[in-house]
């Protein structure tokens, strides 16, 4: 008796089929549209998803984080290759089980296609949607126009003359520069300070994430060229405690003011220095005003050298003493590595709609000078 060839009949495809081989694909989605979207709405960017549903992430995840005193993001860093070296090793031992090569490859090419597709819309609510916020000048009411450099000569003295009010508070190492007078952990423990006395007036500041983590591989990141580095996946604020004392605080506030909601590296660096300032502990006044020294004289440099001059003059010998060290760091780890890093910290930052990439840390002039201005009036 003959028997009919068997014949392999074709799955029909439904529309419960379809969803089920291309969910792993509406979080990409969604984050597509997240990002050619919400650009062209920055009030609705500004109050349904910054200080929506970026809180909604942010708050639970970062007090979490924040109950553990070591950095997950370091952990997570020293992790990643054999983890990822790991997974390759099981791959491959079941690619040469498999009876079936094709389908343990499109099972671990799906399983990589969702980890991504939901990492990149994590990303997006975490941090990458804040860029696309209402700016802080909007959001504080400043006037961020082009001052003139008469005008950026006398903010830079007074900056000069408070760094030089508050250095008389601190203490020195055998070296002459600002020395910390606590752990490294109580020092930024105090980070909040600052950001209390403004949340008030600003409550767009307002956030739960209170711990800043320093780095305990801080050397060997230094020769990145990074001082401190936002994780928004695990809403954690990371510190680099290998550069100058006087320079920690202000690197904590920067990153604290991306844990509360604000992308862009200008911005944080203002919020930063308005943080600093604010805060009860000298030692963060302290850099406060010298980091926006540093800004405000370098862009008074770039516009009359003359005027730089004088202004430089009000500063005192231990000021120049931290600077000098802080240059010091700087050099001491410049290199291969930290020009790499310094392009893929630039490509990244244009990826998000910065034209000028890194170069946007030093707008925080404009930021400071409409500050005073506002201050003054």
């Amino acid at each position: 008796m003959n028997r009919a060839p068997n014949v392999t009949r074709k799955k029909k495809i439904t529309p419960l089929r379809l969803f089920k081989a291309l969910w792993i694909f509406i979080p990409l989605i969604l984050a597509a549209a997240m990002y050619f979207l919400l650009p062209l709405f920055p009030e609705f960017t500004e109050y349904a998803v910054s200080q929506g549903l970026f809180k909604v992430f942010t708050v639970p995840v970062g007090f979490v984080t924040s109950l553990l005193p070591i950095s997950l993001t370091e952990l997570l860093a020293a992790l990643a290759v054999p983890a990822v070296i790991t997974l390759v090793v099981i791959f491959i031992v079941r690619m040469k089980k498999s009876k079936s090569r094709r389908k343990t490859a499109l099972k671990a090419g799906r399983f990589l296609a969702g980890f991504l597709s939901f990492a990149l819309f994590v990303y997006m609510v975490a941090h990458g949607a804040n860029f696309y916020r209402l700016s802080v000048e909007q959001l504080m009411q400043l006037d961020a126009s082009p001052k003139s450099t008469e005008f950026l000569l006398e903010v830079c003295k007074d900056l000069a003359a408070h760094a030089a009010e508050e250095r008389e508070l601190l203490t020195e190492d055998e070296n002459g520069c600002v020395q910390f007078t606590e752990d490294i952990y109580t020092e930024l423990s105090r980070t909040g300070s600052g950001y209390d006395a403004l949340t008030g007036e600003y409550p767009f500041l307002w956030t739960s994430v209170s711990r800043q983590k320093p780095v305990m591989l801080s050397y060997y990141w230094s020769y990145t060229g990074i001082v401190g580095m936002y994780f928004p996946f695990f809403a954690e604020c990371n510190v680099n405690i290998e550069q100058p004392d006087f320079t920690i605080p202000f690197t904590a506030g920067h990153e604290s003011a991306h844990s509360r909601g604000i992308a862009l590296e200008n911005e944080c660096n203002f919020l930063a220095f308005l943080s600093c300032i604010n805060s009860e502990y000298p030692e963060f006044r302290y850099s406060g005003y010298m980091n926006a020294f540093k800004y405000c004289s370098n862009s008074l440099y770039a516009a009359d050298k003359e005027l730089w001059q004088e202004a430089f003059l009000c500063t005192t010998d231990g000021m120049r003493r931290d600077f000098t060290a802080e240059n010091e760091y700087i050099h001491a780890f410049e290199g291969e590595v930290q020009k790499a890093s310094s392009t893929v910290n630039d490509g990244f930052i244009k990826a998000q709609g910065v034209s000028d990439g890194t170069r946007s840390y030093g707008r925080v002039t404009d930021l400071i000078l409409a500050w005073y201005d506002k201050e003054v009036s």
